[in-house]
């Protein structure tokens, strides 16, 4: 199996060729891959090569699309559409400020009735926090983080 490509991703064009060997004495079948990608200048953004294992191929498949996306998503900024996906909210990570915890309790205390994930949702916006640091939030003020308008019974 002998195959050859170029494609052009975002502002880089990457040629690809593998190349199937195969099974040996002591070896299975194997794929040798080489790569080499360049800007619109001709410089080299990328290049490697891998040996493969027939067999294996699935499984390198799995294992470097996550560890090429686990890379990019580290290297890229938190930016609407890209890499993890939303931004930020303002506050995330901060510390809780007094009064955004009493809010955060006097709104879940007074919304009887209301589902909790479309009002975690609302005050997760309105405080600039995650659903996720909400939903923390909520017991360390002694509400149940499920039902709206109630208290956590006293251990």
């Amino acid at each position: 199996m002998d195959f050859r490509d170029e494609v052009r991703v975002g502002q880089h064009t990457y040629d690809i060729t593998a190349k199937g060997e195969p099974a040996g004495d002591d070896q299975p079948a194997t794929v040798a891959v080489e790569f080499t990608g360049a800007d619109a200048d001709g410089r080299v953004v990328a290049e490697g090569n891998l040996l493969i294992a027939i067999d294996g191929l699935g499984d390198a498949n799995a294992f470097l699309a996550r560890t090429l996306g686990g890379l990019a998503a580290l290297h890229e900024p938190w930016t609407a559409g890209r890499g993890r996906g939303r931004p930020r909210p303002p506050n995330a990570g901060r510390p809780w400020a007094e009064a955004d915890g009493e809010r955060l309790r006097e709104r879940w205390l007074s919304s009887v009735g209301e589902t909790a994930s479309r009002l975690v949702g609302e005050l997760a916006e309105e405080l600039g926090r995650t659903r996720g640091a909400v939903r923390a939030q909520l017991p360390r003020l002694g509400c149940d983080p499920d039902v709206p308008g109630r208290v956590l019974a006293e251990a």
